[in-house]
């Protein structure tokens, strides 16, 4: 098993997470801003008092999820990256679908648009984070 290069990590990896985070809430704002009307929401000045609380579960859940693709895919590679992004991403989004049974007023669309997002947003994690995480060999 390699060993890891932890500042290098935390840092590509927190850069990765910070860029998914910022196209994620861009992606929220512009394109998909009507994803959850009708949906049970915060009014939007509590949603931003959080937003420290949202980027920091991001950064913490990206990290695992980076230093899990490390460990599973020791020989690495943007295609395992990939794959890992597709049915890693898939196990992100579980939470996502236990919502969903729970909440009044969510549509099969919501759900399916929230784990297709949700895969998304993890391939472009770890194929982000493979492409930019190169640790030095040591000798």
């Amino acid at each position: 098993m390699q060993k890891l290069d932890w500042p290098r990590f935390v840092i590509v990896g927190s850069l990765t997470a910070t860029a998914i985070f910022v196209l994620d809430i861009a992606w929220h704002g512009t394109i998909a801003k009507g994803m959850y009307a009708g949906y049970p929401q915060r009014p939007m000045g509590q949603v931003e008092q959080l937003l420290p609380f949202l980027f920091a579960t991001y950064i913490v859940m990206l990290l695992l999820f980076c230093f899990m693709f490390l460990r599973l895919y020791p020989a690495r590679g943007l295609k395992s990256a990939i794959w890992w992004g597709i049915w890693g991403g898939f196990y992100v989004v579980i939470p996502n679908m236990q919502f969903f049974v729970a909440v009044r007023n969510t549509s099969w669309s919501v759900l399916g648009m929230q784990v297709v997002e949700g895969i998304v947003l993890m391939v472009m994690t770890a194929a982000a984070f493979e492409l930019f995480y190169r640790p030095r060999a040591r000798d």
